[in-house]
């Protein structure tokens, strides 16, 4: 039978797919493949794929031709997912012996990645190949297996992050005005991608890009200068200031878990969303970062510990203007520990603790930040000695005041 460009045989369908031509003939059948001029097309191989996918987790294929045959189903969005890069010729035990490191070290890296751990003898994706090939780097510059578990973990954890919540994004905000127009769930998703997702591209990966060489720029000149320093302290020509003690910082809002039950979920996580934006925007004015959100709280670090004061000040005053509930923050300075993106050791769990002594609209701060911080743009007033879960003496607490 002649085709056109457009159009595949029944054997080139159920050969491309991975499927044979009793599947072929069973899915015209059930009119979830249809002939056009009595070939198929190559669309129908994704389609082909989806379903024996989905058979596979349990849809048989008379379920899947009863929702289509009723409207409530399209395969539209699934086809897409059919799609499979292609795959090299490369086997991952192949790829260990030319790296010149255990199979077993790539599989580890895979699952450190939060990927699907590999199979010796599977052929590697093309896109995989240009990043595997740098992994070797690393260990010929004599990095040990377990830094580099560590590094991919965090380059793991970050991405697989951002993915999750662009999936949940697209379906709870962008579906949603959609659905709001009546359109049946299925619907609702081909229309959100038809109108934005296909308009949009490939911009999740682009600006995933663009912000990593945006922060990347920041920490990389911070770090280029503490070379220079170093250098000019090693020449005699310029004393390295000396690194003094950095700030942790937990803000909690008062009455959150009250609000939930109250007000409800979708209330809570509107008071959530407005205080990332508040807080985010208070550090960055005060050279401070987020290291993480809490819910209803938030972890900072300073470097200098009175610009932590000064931003706590900022947000116990701005919250109750900006619509959110009252907070309560606890400061502390001294010596921490900076890993995979966290911030630990005994000046952060002091921190935490004092936060929790904290009553709403409090600043309260530790001995170790009011000892060595002169005051500027607040004051400090003893509140008194505190016993602190999990650590061993009592510790005195200060509040702040602004001037």
């Amino acid at each position: 039978m002649s085709v056109g460009r457009d159009s595949i045989t029944e054997d080139e369908l159920a050969e491309r797919a991975g499927a044979n031509v009793e599947t072929i003939r069973r899915l015209v059948g059930l009119g979830i493949l249809s002939l056009e001029d009595g070939a198929f097309r190559r669309r129908d191989v994704m389609r082909v794929r989806v379903v024996r996918d989905l058979e596979a987790k349990g849809i048989d294929p008379e379920t899947l031709a009863a929702a289509l045959g009723s409207g409530h189903l399209t395969l539209g969005y699934l086809e897409s997912a059919g799609r499979r890069f292609p795959r090299s010729d490369v086997t991952f035990e192949r790829l260990a012996v030319d790296a010149g490191i255990a199979v077993e070290t790539i599989q580890r890296i895979y699952v450190a990645f939060g990927l699907p751990r590999p199979e010796p003898d599977e052929r590697v994706r093309e896109e995989d190949l240009p990043m595997l090939k740098a992994i070797p780097v690393l260990f010929g510059a004599g990095v040990d297996e377990g830094e580099v578990l560590r590094a991919v973990r965090v380059w793991g954890d970050g991405a697989r992050r951002v993915a999750q919540f662009q999936e949940h994004y697209f379906h709870n905000t962008v579906e949603e005005r959609f659905r709001r127009r009546g359109l049946r769930d299925n619907e609702a998703f081909e229309a959100a991608i038809r109108d934005v997702g296909l308009r949009m591209g490939h911009s999740g990966e682009q600006m995933l890009g663009w912000l990593l060489r945006r922060h990347a720029e920041v920490f990389l000149t911070e770090h280029q200068f503490e070379h220079v320093e170093a250098a000019l302290d090693e020449a005699g020509v310029r004393v390295r200031t000396p690194r003094g003690d950095e700030a942790a910082a937990f803000a909690d809002l008062t009455g959150y878990t009250r609000l939930t039950e109250e007000s409800g979920d979708e209330r809570a996580a509107a008071v959530s969303l407005e205080l990332a934006q508040f807080v985010n925007e208070v550090a960055a004015a005060h050279r401070g970062d987020v290291v993480k959100m809490l819910g209803d709280g938030v972890h900072f670090h300073f470097r200098d510990p009175a610009d932590a004061v000064r931003a706590s000040l900022d947000i116990v005053g701005g919250v109750q203007p900006r619509g959110l509930p009252p907070a309560h923050i606890g400061v502390n300075a001294g010596p921490m520990i900076y890993d995979e993106g966290d911030y630990f050791g005994r000046t952060v769990n002091i921190a935490a603790r004092i936060a929790a002594k904290a009553n709403a609209g409090d600043v309260f701060v530790g001995e170790d930040l009011a000892r060595n911080v002169e005051p500027d743009g607040f004051a400090l007033h003893e509140v008194g000695e505190f016993e602190l879960k999990g650590i061993a003496r009592p510790v005195t607490i200060f509040r702040a005041v602004g001037t």
